[in-house]
């Protein structure tokens, strides 16, 4: 009998929560959780309608436009990669590092505005991102970094050195972009070290994994095979950030965006486990904090949150609202944002998530920032 039992209790130590459960303390209160989009965050400001110059100030502002009294974004997340990442690092390849200068003067000027900002501020030591972590802070918002786990943008100002070296782990489908395939170990090594160098680097409350950006992780695999690889990648994250929690003195927050199956349907919990990614367990297990349940890059009015809920009670779970109406392909109005909300909080959601909310201005469009004290409530009116 002892023989026989061994193996189960082995499993169920396996199986077990490798961090304390979420009952032992009331989760934080996030009613508006703001995405910055590390492109146009860093060549437009205020009124600029379009790519400029900027300067630190004009970043400490950009986080003070939506803590002004009354809002409630309780929550700042900044995008700080697309492949390459948005500062100098060791461990990666930093913005436009690899494009020539004749490759750069070929490239859309907000492209290349976008770059000389950036090695404006490095060349003068400033960290961009270290600015508007220390404003958010100052302005006691929660302020997490957001990391796009498989960003498809094309161009060579995107380009890394690990994508040029290793054409063996390319998706190798043209419409995906610069995307890598998590099947290889190499991969997931890589892309652990970009994530422990930008915790590190980053005085943060943690980072969100924005698996939506873009819902491409694996070629080839079975699903089975593709959730325990990510399983495994998940909780080393989860056991990274506890040892630099535990430096801090405090539990450094992982969420996540889960992927939808492709590019054009529903954000549900079985399309997200044929990409790859299985939140429902990672909450199980106490791995994550919350979840954002998102539709790619479109806004929909009918998010499906409340099946989510009912999967997931360890977290909170937000529904997120795109600033596009695909339809017609421009920015939502209030009034929009105000509909998306209002079935989001009829859902049960915990909370509402503004993806790129400020990207309106790399045309001419401001953010709708009257929305900021109005939609982060069940009882917001269309």
């Amino acid at each position: 009998m002892r023989g026989h039992c061994f193996p189960i209790l082995v499993a169920v130590l396996l199986l077990a929560p490798s961090t304390p459960s979420r009952a032992e303390k009331p989760a934080r209160q996030r009613r508006i959780l703001v995405n910055y989009d590390g492109g146009s965050t860093l060549y437009s400001r205020k009124g600029s309608q379009g790519p400029v110059r900027l300067t630190a100030e004009d970043l400490r502002e950009a986080i003070r436009e939506v803590s002004f009294e009354g809002s409630q974004v309780d929550t700042v997340l900044l995008c700080v990669n697309a492949q390459v990442m948005y500062y100098p690092t060791k461990v990666g390849t930093m913005l436009g590092s690899l494009a020539t200068p004749e490759e750069k003067k070929k490239l859309p000027r907000n492209i290349q505005q976008w770059i000389s900002n950036l090695n404006h501020f490095v060349d003068r030591g400033i960290d961009p991102w270290a600015v508007m972590v220390a404003e958010a802070k100052r302005q006691k918002r929660e302020v997490l970094l957001s990391f796009r786990m498989n960003d498809g943008h094309d161009g060579v100002h995107l380009e890394t050195r690990f994508w040029r070296d290793n054409k063996k782990f390319h998706c190798f489908d043209p419409d995906q972009g610069h995307t890598l395939n998590y099947g290889h170990k190499e991969v997931r090594d890589h892309m652990f070290l970009l994530i422990q160098e930008a915790v590190r680097r980053y005085d943060c409350d943690g980072i969100e994994l924005d698996f939506n950006r873009f819902p491409i992780l694996f070629k080839g695999g079975t699903t089975t095979e593709r959730i325990a690889k990510m399983n495994s990648f998940v909780r080393r994250l989860r056991m990274m950030l506890d040892a630099e929690g535990k430096k801090r003195k405090r539990r450094l927050v992982l969420g996540v965006r889960p992927p939808t199956e492709n590019y054009d349907v529903p954000a549900t919990y079985q399309g997200s486990r044929k990409v790859g990614c299985d939140p429902v367990a990672w909450a199980r297990n106490g791995w994550i904090d919350f979840v954002t349940v998102s539709r790619f890059l479109s806004v929909t009015f009918d998010l499906p949150v409340a099946p989510w809920k009912k999967l997931i009670t360890e977290v909170p779970v937000y529904g997120c609202i795109e600033i596009v109406d695909k339809k017609n392909g421009v920015a939502l109005t209030p009034r929009q944002y105000r509909r998306a909300a209002q079935h989001i909080w009829s859902e049960k959601a915990d909370g509402v998530y503004l993806f790129n909310f400020l990207i309106t201005r790399e045309g001419s469009t401001e953010p709708a920032f009257e929305v900021l004290n109005q939609i982060g409530s069940p009882d917001v009116v269309e």
